[in-house]
């Protein structure tokens, strides 16, 4: 029988059986979650393509931190970025999801915890039961803007063993303020805790903003663990690579990079072939980068305009990311909403999904192609119009 690492049941809820009977009777969705960027004709598959083709047969020299090209690469494409990241300071996975289950290993024993924050990915919860580790979360609380619940931070704080931040933040698109980020890791300092900082999404902030958002690369005081991957930064989830960047006091740095290595060697999961190919698949990032900036802007001009005409709605602010938090009148939950506006074939994440607080909230995926995204808030519009 399984462990109790795996759930003894994986009953799905209400919205996803609505949304499984509309999609198995042939019924049209229109998808406003969708964020795989090769579904909605952002990436560049087929030049992908071509850059693994040219690498030709590659050899087997596994390295369990990654192959030193690939290293060196990523630690280029930070340096653009203005920020110095060795080699050998970066540790490689196949994915952003491996990387966190490497340092649910490394940081800690069975039954001892992680703080993370809330609202945010649905995905930590299963990830943290298959390592057995705890999570306990911290507030990120709304106000007319995003900010941290330091009451909440520093309760959660004392026997846990690191701190997950995402910056910026999934779903609320929120980045911690610098004040609130020296108060998270004067209280890590403290506390004895890491830090792990997502940073996914780290390359798309909001219209109007600079052309990064803030990071937890450079000198820190306690050990820090800044996560990337192929998935946003170029739009390939298919070729499967993440990484971890190591920073923090000199002699914990060198412990937690040894531990990483040791755990890396265990699987040697990353293939050599999308290794090899990493330094052309990164030349492909600009352009798509340029094509979701412009696919969100025009997005967000479509649901500026549909809270103008529908007072009902007010869009939550964000400083970067995907996604983007819609309030609705409190009439219903949002699980009520969703899939009213699921029965109109609008799929939509009700905002309980990811854990949002203060009354009926939907999350909506900013990179929807703009005809089906547009075609979605109308649907919306005319159901609140109907109450």
């Amino acid at each position: 029988m399984p462990s109790a690492r795996v759930p003894p049941t994986q009953e799905p809820n209400a919205w996803t059986r609505a949304l499984a009977a509309r999609r198995a009777g042939g019924q049209r969705v229109l998808d406003l979650t969708e964020t795989n960027p090769p579904r909605v004709g952002l990436s560049a598959v087929a030049k992908a393509a071509q850059v693994l083709a040219g690498v030709g047969p590659a050899g087997y020299e596994p390295d369990p931190r990654g192959g030193h090209g690939a290293r060196a690469a990523l630690g280029a494409y930070y340096g653009a970025r203005g920020q110095r990241v060795p080699p050998e300071r970066f540790v490689l996975t196949t994915s952003t999801s491996e990387s966190y289950a490497h340092l649910f290993r490394l940081l800690a024993d069975p039954g001892q915890a992680f703080l993370v924050p809330s609202p945010s990915y649905p995905l930590f919860e299963p990830l943290a039961r298959a390592e057995g580790v705890e999570l306990r979360p911290y507030r990120l609380a709304f106000d007319g803007h995003w900010h941290l619940d330091r009451a909440s931070f520093e309760q959660a704080a004392p026997g846990a063993k690191a701190v997950i931040v995402v910056e910026p933040n999934h779903p609320t698109g929120s980045c911690l303020e610098a004040d609130e980020r020296a108060f998270v890791e004067e209280v890590c300092a403290a506390h004895g805790l890491a830090i792990v900082s997502d940073e996914v999404f780290g390359d798309f902030p909001r219209p109007g903003g600079g052309p990064h958002l803030p990071t937890w690369l450079g000198e820190r005081r306690v050990p820090t663990f800044v996560l990337g991957g192929l998935s946003k930064l170029c739009g390939l989830p298919h070729l499967k690579l993440g990484w971890i960047a190591v920073e923090g006091p000199e002699r914990e740095r060198h412990e937690a990079l040894a531990g990483l290595e040791w755990l890396a060697d265990l699987f040697l999961s990353v293939g050599s072939p999308v290794q090899s190919a990493l330094p052309r698949l990164l030349e492909l990032r600009a352009p798509f980068v340029a094509r979701v900036h412009e696919r969100i802007a025009t997005n967000l001009a479509a649901l500026a305009a549909r809270v103008k005409a529908s007072p009902e709605l007010s869009l939550l602010p964000a400083d970067g990311g995907w996604s983007a938090v819609l309030r609705l009148p409190a009439t219903r939950t949002d699980e009520v909403w969703a899939l009213a506006l699921l029965e109109r074939g609008v799929a939509a994440h009700p905002g309980h999904f990811f854990d949002v607080e203060g009354g009926a909230h939907l999350v909506l995926s900013l990179i929807v192609e703009p005809q089906a995204f547009s075609a979605g808030l109308e649907a919306l519009g005319t159901l609140i119009r109907e109450g």
